[in-house]
């Protein structure tokens, strides 16, 4: 049985992200980008939701609600089609998204945007399509006589999925904390999993206590709250086809690179290199993105059938030609350096793109950084 995750992406026609991307305003490239980032922060808002009675039943309601003229899984492609229908959807879209997101849609579109380099407005439409789509998922999973115990106890048994799917740092907005380790990585023990709660209790009591010794008519301010600290993505150990592994970050190229090539979704797919940085103004790769480079071939290596092509791209700034032949010797450099590790040459196509198809605003330092990318298509699996 797919993951609720893999049921929503699985209902997405292979054009959907071109038809959102209009919808949205937005490059289709960062618009599936967004997808696979939205859909688990909707369902990891569901998971929060069903964590008290109260919240499970307004799920539940907000279940139903979205399935009572057919689940919206069956009808995805049809809302193209027609333009008072697809108002209808996004309208009822907003008002599911931000219920499933406890009314926190802005800042949870803040760092999506954060994350993907898509626009404010556009994430939040982008929430708006997938929530009708992500009750549609609880709603074929939970069977036509779904019960808030049969809700909760099916976000329960998906929790490591959703936590695992989400983007490093979204789920300090549900409370939800990062997602446990793999199998294949030692856990921590009981004990240490609920020691920072036994902290707080602690540190609570003493300030009670430190209050009642003040005096019954001292008023004392109340204590400061340290910001949480960030969290820092998990390391997996993924176990590869032919019983090879590989180490990588939740949330990284390699691990969605693995993940997809391992899954039934359908080529192609498109990922941004993260960790892999150039000399200014050279095609040189700089050491600390080898890495990068060969957690890909370690992957790469144990699916011989994938074909892939290295998309380079630059910013706007400087003259077009130069930022075009620039953004492809940097895409043969990365193509090189995978055929070192072990590649076929065959199975790799590069492309230079210059400044098209920028992902965020070249008005910006951090705009410009965004698009100053490489990127690594999965065309065949």
């Amino acid at each position: 049985m797919p993951s609720l995750i893999q049921t929503v992406m699985d209902a997405l026609p292979s054009d959907t992200s071109s038809k959102i991307a209009g919808l949205i305003g937005e490059s289709p490239v960062a618009t599936m980008k967004g997808i696979g980032a939205a859909a688990p922060a909707l369902m990891a808002g569901a998971l929060q939701r069903s964590s008290t009675p109260a919240g499970a039943t307004d799920l539940l309601a907000q279940v139903k609600e979205a399935t009572a003229a057919g689940n919206p899984l069956d009808r995805v492609g049809s809302v193209f089609s027609d333009e008072g229908a697809r108002n209808d959807y996004m309208s009822q879209g907003q008002n599911l998204a931000s219920r499933l997101l406890g009314g926190a849609t802005g800042p949870v579109g803040s760092a999506l945007s954060g994350v993907t380099g898509l626009g404010g407005g556009a994430a939040s439409g982008l929430l708006a399509f997938l929530a009708p789509l992500v009750l549609g998922a609880l709603g074929r999973a939970t069977g036509p006589t779904p019960t808030v115990s049969g809700l909760q106890t099916l976000l329960s048994s998906e929790r490591a999925n959703i936590l695992g799917a989400l983007p490093p740092g979204l789920g300090s907005h549900f409370g939800l904390g990062a997602a446990a380790p793999a199998a294949a990585v030692t856990e921590r023990s009981g004990l240490m999993r609920y020691l920072p709660w036994f902290l707080a209790a602690i540190v609570a009591l003493l300030v009670i206590l430190g209050l009642r010794n003040c005096g019954a008519h001292r008023e004392v301010a109340p204590a400061a709250v340290a910001p949480p600290a960030p969290t820092t993505p998990a390391r997996v150990t993924l176990i590869l086809p032919g019983g090879g592994t590989v180490d990588v970050t939740q949330g990284s190229i390699g691990f969605g690179v693995a993940k997809f090539l391992e899954s039934p979704e359908p080529a192609p797919k498109t990922f941004v290199f993260d960790n892999l940085n150039f000399d200014t103004a050279s095609n040189t790769l700089t050491p600390e993105s080898a890495p990068t480079v060969s957690t890909l071939v370690a992957i790469l290596k144990a699916y011989p059938n994938a074909q892939e092509r290295v998309v380079g791209y630059t910013d706007n700034q400087g003259d077009p030609a130069a930022n075009q032949a620039l953004s492809e010797a940097r895409a043969e450099s990365v193509k090189d350096d995978l055929v070192k590790g072990g590649i076929d040459a065959s199975r790799i196509a590069v492309a230079g793109m210059g400044e098209a198809n920028p992902i965020a605003d070249n008005g910006t330092d951090q705009g410009r950084a965004k698009n100053r990318r490489t990127e690594l298509e999965i065309v065949k699996k």
